[in-house]
Parts: C-alpha cells; sequence; structure tokens
C-alpha cells in the first residue's frame, strides 16, 4: 500500500493503467493505492482519495479492466453515466474512459488479461469475447456488485496482512480463480445485450473534449461564449452537460484542469527550478497571481511555493 498527500501522485507506479487524476473538490488531499499483482495477468487495484477526483486515462493492451465503488451511494459518473454502489464498470484492453468520483473516491478494480479470462471462461469463451472485448460497459446489477466488492477486498486486506500468502502456488491459484470467477458472474454472458451495454453520451463527449482541448492548448483560453461557439452547443446544454457530469460549472471545472496542470509542473521541476511559479501560472492563463495563489490555496490546501518546497524535499537524495 502506497499512502499519498497529493491527487499527481496517484498512479505513477502503475504498471496496468495510464491515467490522471485531477482533484476537483477544494481541502488537503490524502489517499491510497494498494495494487497486488497474483500474477503477471491479473492486477487488484484499490484506490482512495479523500477529495472529488475526476480521473482520465487508459489500461493497458491485452488486458480488460472490472471496477465496483466500495463506498455506498451515489459514487460518480462512469464515462458519462450513473455509477453507485450496485454497478459494475467494463473496461476494454486499450480503451479510454473518464471517472468522476463525487465526494470521494472509493474503488476497487481488477485488470485482467484478455486470454487468461478467455481461458478460464472455457466453451463461453466466443460468447464472452464478443459480449465484452469491444466498448465500455456498465452493468447495474447489485447483488453481483456486491459480490465482486467483497471478493476483491478480501483478498487484498488478506494479502495487506498477510504478503507471504503471494509466494504460496496454492493460495495465488485460488485468489486467482476467485477473481475470474468473480468477473464471468458480473458479466453473465447470458443476460440480454441490451441490459448492460453503455453508449457513452453526448454530455460526456462535451466534457472529455473540452477538457482535453484545455490542456492541450492552455494558451487558447476560452470563454463560455467561445465554447459554445467553437462545439456548436448553447449555454444551457454546455452547462446542463457539465454540472450533470463534474458536479460544477464549465469555468469552474475547465479552472481547476489548469490548476491541477500547474500543480504537476510545479512538482515535476521542484528539484530543477529552470522557470518561476509566476511564468507556469501565466502560460496556463493565470494571469492575476494573487487570484492564482487564492483558487490555489482554495483547491489544494496549500500555497504554490509550498508545493514547490515538498516537491524539492522528496527530490533530494538523501545523504
Amino acid at each position: 500500500m502506497t499512502r499519498v498527500d497529493d491527487v499527481s501522485e496517484l498512479g505513477n507506479e502503475l504498471a496496468a493503467w495510464d491515467a490522471v487524476y485531477e482533484q476537483l473538490s477544494p481541502g488537503v488531499f490524502n489517499g491510497s493505492i494498494r495494487e497486488i499483482w497474483i500474477d503477471e495477468r491479473l492486477e487488484i487495484l484499490w484506490e482512495v482519495g479523500s477529495q472529488a477526483i475526476w480521473t482520465a486515462g487508459s489500461n493497458v493492451e491485452g488486458m480488460v479492466s472490472l471496477g465496483v465503488p466500495v463506498a455506498s451511494g451515489a459514487a460518480g459518473i462512469y464515462c458519462g453515466v450513473p455509477l453507485d454502489d450496485g454497478a459494475v464498470s467494463f473496461l476494454p484492453a486499450g480503451k479510454e474512459f473518464e471517472i468522476y468520483c463525487r465526494g470521494r473516491m472509493d474503488i476497487v478494480s481488477a485488470t485482467i488479461g484478455e486470454t487468461l479470462l478467455a481461458e478460464f471462461a472455457a466453451g463461453e469463451s466466443l460468447q464472452l469475447a464478443d459480449r465484452i472485448f469491444r466498448q465500455p460497459l456498465v452493468r447495474q446489477h447489485p447483488l453481483q456488485a456486491a459480490k465482486l466488492r467483497r471478493g476483491l477486498a478480501e483478498i487484498v486486506r488478506a494479502v495487506h496482512l498477510h504478503p507471504e500468502l503471494l509466494k504460496i502456488d496454492a493460495s495465488r491459484k485460488a485468489m486467482r480463480d476467485c477473481v475470474l470467477t468473480l468477473a464471468l458472474e458480473a458479466f453473465d454472458v447470458n443476460a440480454k445485450r441490451t441490459s448492460w451495454n453503455l453508449h457513452p453520451s453526448a454530455k460526456a463527449w462535451i466534457v472529455r473534449t473540452i477538457r482535453e482541448h484545455a490542456l492541450a492548448h492552455p494558451e487558447d483560453q476560452l470563454n463560455i461564449g467561445d465554447l459554445c461557439r467553437f462545439y456548436r452547443i448553447s449555454r444551457r446544454s454546455l452547462q446542463y452537460a457539465f454540472e450533470e457530469l463534474t458536479g460544477m460549472g464549465a469555468v469552474q471545472f475547465l479552472r481547476n484542469v489548469r490548476l491541477n496542470a500547474v500543480r504537476r509542473e510545479i512538482r515535476r521541476l521542484a528539484s530543477n527550478p529552470v522557470e518561476s511559479i509566476a511564468g507556469i501560472a501565466a502560460r496556463w492563463g493565470f494571469w492575476h497571481l494573487p487570484r492564482f495563489a487564492e483558487y490555489y490555496r482554495g483547491l489544494f490546501g496549500e500555497l504554490p511555493s509550498e508545493t514547490r518546497k515538498q516537491g524539492s524535499q522528496l527530490n533530494t537524495p538523501e545523504s
């Protein structure tokens, strides 16, 4: 288990994922990552964060992923679809995703090699491949979600208390077979396709596309009118999309996206500050420094200079 006090550190060392984590709710961040590799084709990941988090990225080629919220209630949005504690999400190999965790992040997932899952499915492999290896899915099934949540959490807790279990072939095989069985039950190849297919909504496309544009073009600070003209949508449609998927308006969301980008750069350059904090902020559109510092401290609970100081201390070689 790795504990982190900065959202930008989440996922940095994960081999099965390439994702960016951004903090959206104000306050000091505390989180943890628990990752277990049962074998080279099966990873279990438990992610916890104290704030609302926007995560975007993809899993690796050749491995598919199932996830379920641990916290009860309305957990957030997955690829534009509401995700609560009765839902199981699925991501095909190498596909992009985005998750908005409302309030706090608490998700456990399993990432499984396609060949391993197909081999375990045996006679169902063709039907399974046709069902799950194409696009992101969400299935609303409280019973299967609860079983998957409980099974994955029990394995993580057991290995945390007794790491030697991963050195025993019999225990590793038992854990592997447990996860694969839970995965097949969650997919339920006999269920009707229409009951659990996910078609990403237009709202999800709007939010994802605008966020990607903001990150790719920091110098291009589009206002609401620009966004509406650029994407040919009304102000109301734009506002509804952001409020439903992120819990906040477009202006605040994009400002938080840029603040997270500034934070990543400050930490990356902390040990070799070739650019001033003011320069980094200006490149991301924050020309009013006192207001930038106010926004920054409001979101992360500290000043940019404190972030740089902490980052330089982390990157200083031990004597």
